[in-house]
């Protein structure tokens, strides 16, 4: 949970160049995730993490949006679906 808090953190970071001016949210978020990696990290494991980091803000974004659903109601759908 605790690795999920930092990447939500990172994502919505922005990065500052020359002074005032700054770069999107996104790019700063792979800018610092690259960062964070091992040197020896792989194209696969990059790719992994952009993912991820792109699934959070989704995530934040549908919250945001209240485009969720209530656990009650998430598991009364799968019951039905399941049977």
């Amino acid at each position: 949970m605790a690795k999920v808090k930092e990447q939500q953190g990172l994502y919505r970071a922005k990065r500052e160049i020359s002074g005032s001016e700054t770069i999107s949210n996104a790019k700063a978020s792979a800018i610092q995730a690259l960062e964070r990696l091992p040197i020896d990290v792989t194209y696969d494991d990059i790719m992994y993490e952009l993912y991820v980091l792109q699934k959070i803000e989704r995530g934040q974004d549908d919250v945001n949006r209240k485009k969720t659903l209530a656990h009650k109601e998430v598991k009364k759908r799968l019951d039905r679906w399941l049977k």
